[in-house]
C-alpha cells in the first residue's frame, strides 16, 4: 500500500516536469520561427511511462497552460490531449520500445495531429500560427494552392518532423532512466534493461533445452 501511494506521488509529480519541459519547448519554437510545434516531448513521455490517462491529462493540460501566454493554444487542447492519448496506447502495445516500431508510432501521432490540427489551423485562424509554419503556407499559397491544401501539405511536414524527433528524444530519456525509477510507472516495465537480460536469458536456456 505504501509503495503503490509513493508510485502515485512519483507519476504526479511527473506531470508537472512534463508541462514545463512542453511550455518551455513550444515557446523556444514559438519565438525561433522554427517549423516544429516542440510542445508535444512531455506529453509523449508521460504517455509512454503512465498510459493513455496520464498522457490525455497532461496533453490537455498543456493546452490550458500554454493558453495562459498565447489565448490561440486552448482551441488546440484536443490536438495536445491525442497525443498523450495515442502515446500511452501504442506504449501498452509495446510500439515504442523499439527504433523501428518507434518511427511508426511516430508517424501515426503526426496523422492525428494532422487530421486534428489541420482544420483548426485554416478554419479558425486562417492560416496563421505562431510558428515557422506560417511561412510555408504563405509559399505554398503563393504558389497557388488553397488555404486548405496549403495547411494541410504544412501540417504533414511539421507533424512529422516534430513527433517523430519528439518520439526518438522521449526515447533517449526512457533508456537513460534507471531500472529502479522505471519500476515506479505503470508501463515503466517495458522499458526495463533488467526485463531484457531475463528475456535474453530465458530463450538461451530454452535453445539449450532444445
Amino acid at each position: 500500500m505504501k509503495e503503490k501511494k509513493s508510485n502515485s506521488i512519483i507519476v504526479i509529480s511527473l506531470i508537472p516536469v512534463c508541462l514545463a519541459v512542453n511550455v518551455v519547448g513550444g515557446n523556444l519554437a514559438s519565438a525561433l520561427k522554427i517549423p516544429l510545434y516542440a510542445d508535444s516531448i512531455g506529453t509523449i513521455l508521460a504517455g509512454m511511462l503512465c498510459g493513455p490517462a496520464i498522457g490525455l491529462l497532461t496533453g490537455a493540460l498543456t493546452g490550458v497552460v500554454s493558453g495562459i501566454f498565447s489565448p490561440i493554444m486552448l482551441a488546440y487542447i484536443p490536438v495536445t490531449g491525442i497525443y498523450g492519448l495515442a502515446a500511452g496506447v501504442l506504449s501498452k502495445k509495446k510500439m515504442m520500445v523499439k527504433i523501428p516500431k518507434l518511427v511508426v508510432s511516430g508517424i501515426i501521432i503526426a496523422l492525428l495531429g494532422v487530421a486534428l490540427a489541420s482544420p483548426i489551423i485554416a478554419l479558425v485562424f486562417g492560416g496563421i500560427t505562431e510558428t515557422g509554419q506560417a511561412v510555408i503556407i504563405a509559399v505554398l499559397r503563393a504558389a497557388g494552392f488553397g488555404l486548405l491544401p496549403a495547411t494541410l501539405i504544412s501540417s504533414f511536414c511539421t507533424e512529422f518532423l516534430d513527433k517523430l524527433l519528439a518520439c526518438f528524444i522521449c526515447y533517449v530519456i526512457v533508456k537513460g532512466m534507471s531500472d529502479r525509477y522505471l519500476s515506479k510507472f505503470q508501463l515503466g516495465e517495458l522499458y526495463m534493461k533488467r526485463k531484457k537480460l531475463q528475456i535474453d536469458f530465458d530463450d538461451d536456456d530454452e535453445e539449450e533445452l532444445q
